[in-house]
């Protein structure tokens, strides 16, 4: 068995690379919004999630449904109005929130959460361009190189704040979340 095999095995089933996933299959764009991603199981107090330089901290999840695979973002880097675009904003909980910089990772687990893939990181300042304008957001095409995830397996969205000092994202602060994937069933 090889490595494919075996990430195929840990992600799910789905073969690597290439169209042959999509045979038979039928295959759509999504774009997974701050209330999919949002999960009260990741909040470290009531409504907040408390993030630090020091380590990754798992801000959103998203898990796949039955029958179901998923890719991060959508569409062909070469044909620009055919893709999906990111945005994201993180802001903290403050009476005036402010935006706090810092990375942000996209993930796939596999549903026993024994196997990661890092697909995508970028910085806060990347992504919370116009929510209105696509010019001014981050291109982010079908992620094809990595394979597709399975049933229970998920997708997630890890932060790495810059400050030292601890701050919490709560739902309102973050305000929107536009994260495109494609969709296999």
């Amino acid at each position: 068995m090889g490595i494919a095999d075996m990430i195929r095995n840990l992600l799910g089933g789905a073969s690597t690379g290439g169209t042959s996933q999509a045979v038979g299959r039928n295959a759509f764009p999504k774009t997974l919004s701050l209330d999919d991603w949002w999960q009260t199981a990741l909040e470290t107090t009531s409504g907040k999630i408390a993030v630090k330089t020091g380590g990754w901290v798992r801000v959103g999840q998203y898990k796949v449904p039955p029958q179901q695979m998923y890719h991060y973002g959508f569409g062909r880097g070469d044909l620009p109005w055919n893709q999906g675009y990111l945005y994201m904003i993180f802001k903290d909980d403050t009476v005036t929130p402010v935006a706090i910089p810092g990375k942000v990772r996209f993930a796939q687990v596999n549903a026993n959460e024994t196997m990661k893939l890092v697909v995508f990181e970028a910085r806060t300042e990347q992504l919370s361009g116009d929510p209105s304008d696509r010019n001014k957001q981050l291109a982010f095409p079908e992620q094809v190189m990595f394979p597709f995830v399975g049933e229970d397996s998920l997708l997630i969205i890890e932060f790495l704040a810059d400050s030292a000092t601890a701050v919490n994202l709560t739902k309102a602060s973050c305000a929107a979340w536009n994260i495109p994937v494609t969709v296999l069933q």
